[in-house]
């Protein structure tokens, strides 16, 4: 059986010092029938000029572009609508693929027909700690609301499903793949899940969700729990909000709503507020105590 081509996004920002990483796990997969594009999202090192070094080395491989539009977001799309492959791999610079990654969750994809597989990863710490993480969920709507199907790297996208939504939302600072695969379910893609450990994702102690900046902070924590409210929403309007899934989202948002107490008290207890999350109170304890000892930490 002919399989399918498969188009492998990068967004490149400011990535010279790493990106070697990133293009050899491509450059060493099995499955053969792939392209990369590399999408410069206005970097000012060196990265562009690695860029063509390895398209030079690699022309019927390697295709490279410039997004202006900044974000990985916009790189994503950019690239997105350059692609030749029925199937899309986007690939953050800082991460890496195991060269059995992208044909496992082909063959599983196409057995099922799907949409997206989702997969779990190694995350790898700038101190070097790892730590496998089990980021699938086989309830599709509980793995939603939890965050558990999958991230950008770790997940087998098809073509025209991501184009059907309009790809990337590139206005949203944060929770973007999460908004992706939202919408993309909403449009009756199907998504499976791949438990299999294929994606090594890095992990930067510097990255956005340990920003010290509030406003950003205040935005990933409304970006977070609107998406919750939007999935209530639409579960509402199938007559599917049962009463587990509403716990499920009531749970998170209040988890998530508390894990910034600390840092904007009095806001998170505006959100408190307005949102009335309704928690069970051996749950509020356990969440109020996790937040104490990690203060003392």
């Amino acid at each position: 059986m002919n399989m399918p081509m498969v188009s492998i996004i990068i967004p490149c920002y400011n990535c010279a010092a790493f990106i070697d990483r990133a293009i050899t796990s491509v450059l060493k997969q099995d499955i053969k029938d792939i392209e990369l594009i590399l999408v410069d999202n206005n970097s000012t090192d060196q990265t562009f000029a690695v860029m063509r070094d390895y398209q030079a080395k690699h022309p019927d491989l390697i295709r490279i572009y410039q997004e202006l539009k900044k974000g990985a977001p916009a790189a994503r799309n950019y690239g997105l609508k350059y692609a030749k492959g029925e199937w899309i791999q986007f690939l953050d610079a800082d991460d890496e693929l195991l060269p059995e990654k992208i044909q496992q969750q082909l063959n599983l994809a196409l057995a099922a027909n799907a949409d997206v597989v989702a997969g779990d990863c190694l995350l790898k710490y700038d101190n070097g700690k790892t730590e496998i993480t089990r980021y699938t969920d086989q309830n599709i709507w509980r793995g939603l609301i939890n965050s558990k199907l999958g991230i950008t790297s770790s997940n087998l996208w098809r073509a025209t499903a991501l184009r059907a939504v309009n790809g990337w939302d590139e206005a949203l600072t944060s929770s973007q793949e999460y908004d992706l695969l939202f919408r993309l379910i909403k449009n009756k893609a199907v998504v499976i899940t791949d438990k299999s450990i294929n994606t090594i994702v890095h992990f930067s102690n510097n990255s956005v969700s340990k920003s010290t900046d509030l406003t950003k902070l205040k935005q990933i924590l409304n970006n977070r729990v609107n998406l919750r409210l939007q999935i209530k929403n639409e579960l509402r309007y199938r007559s599917q909000l049962t009463p587990a899934l509403k716990s499920t989202i009531d749970l998170y948002i209040y988890t998530e709503i508390m894990s910034f107490q600390y840092l904007f008290p009095e806001y998170v207890n505006s959100l408190l507020q307005v949102h009335q999350p309704k928690v069970a109170l051996y749950h509020k304890v356990k969440i109020k105590a996790r937040q104490y000892v990690k203060q003392l930490k």
